[in-house]
């Protein structure tokens, strides 16, 4: 744009064409920092997004008396610079901090947030700035510092923790990659014993990336019981020894049998520990299934299909050993007979859909998918009461 008639239309009365004038790439540095003291907040919040302003009208926005402006000067600083701009001069870097300093310390807490975000992967921010950002007393401004930032160690993350309790300051910490052994073991120290805290546990079980030691894990696993929100991550740890997994698998809970039983590495301490865990927890939801209404689908139902997702023969036995009231050692060897009808009966018995009892063919009894047995069209079972009591007989007697 020619220098005059930018400089006109930054003069003009009309409102709208100074701020399309402040949001240009073509337009001298000198225009915007004039139009940077405009008296209308939504020019100077266009400034404040321009990457081509001036570092000086930056700085000079975030002492905005608008919030939005001096948030969005914020927001700025940690977006791509365009790649026809030059590089910073001493000069610009020295008020690039300046205003990073400025908005770092600005009273209201969505323009701390702003540069909070900005800063939280920057290698090279003032370290004063990073350091007081991940101490702020409102977490939406710690935490993506906390979470985020290469320039905290595992000493700052520590003395931030021994610091006092801020809500949500755990969970940031505990969502930060490759956090170290000795900052988990604190961690779960303080979430354990503040009343409040115990989702930044949930949270770092399910980091992937976590370092949590053995002894820690213990301390987890041992209050774990209490606390549900904990189970599906904490059987889902691939860093789980065969101690912890036997540990966790004693757990009444439907969401470590589920997540256990899609597991593959399972040893035969824990899938033992595993089988006898669902036989307990189906005996206590099989109490409560007459209890439920007709029109709620039981608990025990919902488990059942839930272990059956596994495939796992051991819990999957358990469990169905206890619908069908089949002694476990009788419906273990169904299970593994390769037998369709045998697998259809005891399905039947426990109580399962045709559709189920087809599943369990296929997922659990290793029949393949030609030579199962399907539903009806009709969505029955495709033979006859009295001869599937009749398989179940044959191994019934053979059980005798």
């Amino acid at each position: 744009m020619q220098y005059e008639e930018a400089k006109r239309l930054a003069s003009s009365a009309d409102v709208d064409a100074r701020r399309a004038l402040a949001a240009r790439d073509d337009v001298a540095p000198e225009i915007l920092f004039f139009l940077c003291r405009d008296q209308d907040a939504r020019v100077r919040l266009a400034v404040a997004a321009n990457h081509h302003a001036p570092r000086e009208a930056d700085i000079e926005l975030a002492r905005d008396s608008d919030d939005a402006v001096r948030t969005r000067v914020g927001e700025k600083l940690g977006e791509l610079r365009p790649l026809d701009l030059p590089a910073l001069s001493a000069k610009k870097q020295a008020l690039t901090i300046e205003t990073i300093e400025a908005l770092a310390i600005d009273n209201s807490g969505r323009v701390r947030e702003a540069i909070a975000r900005a800063l939280k992967q920057s290698i090279d921010a003032p370290p004063h700035v990073v350091q007081a950002l991940a101490r702020d007393i409102e977490v939406k401004v710690a935490a993506p510092i906390l979470q985020n930032s290469p320039m905290l160690g595992d000493h700052d993350l520590v003395d931030i923790m021994n610091s006092g309790p801020i809500k949500g300051v755990l969970n940031a910490i505990a969502k930060r990659r490759n956090v170290g052994q000795g900052v988990t073991e604190l961690l779960v120290n303080r979430a354990i014993a503040t009343p409040g805290e115990e989702s930044a546990v949930a949270d770092l079980l399910a980091n992937e990336t976590a370092k949590i030691g053995a002894g820690t894990m213990h301390k987890i696993i041992d209050v774990a019981p209490d606390y549900d929100h904990w189970h599906g991550p904490l059987a889902a740890r691939k860093d789980l020894t065969s101690d912890h997994m036997r540990r966790v698998a004693s757990i009444e809970s439907d969401a470590i049998a589920e997540t256990l039983s899609a597991r593959s590495d399972l040893d035969d301490a824990a899938m033992a520990a595993l089988s006898s865990m669902v036989a307990r927890r189906m005996a206590e939801l099989t109490k409560k299934r007459e209890e439920e209404a007709p029109v709620v689908k039981p608990a025990a139902d919902k488990f059942l299909t839930t272990v059956m997702k596994g495939g796992k023969v051991g819990p999957v036995g358990a469990a169905i050993s206890l619908r069908a009231g089949i002694p476990t050692d009788v419906t273990m060897r169904i299970l593994t007979s390769k037998n369709p009808k045998a697998l259809l009966a005891l399905a039947w018995k426990a109580g399962l859909t045709a559709a189920q009892a087809q599943s369990l063919q296929t997922s659990v009894g290793g029949i393949s998918p030609q030579t199962a047995l399907a539903p009806t069209m009709s969505g029955g079972y495709p033979i006859a009461h009295a001869d599937m009591e009749w398989q179940l007989g044959l191994y019934l007697g053979n059980g005798a």
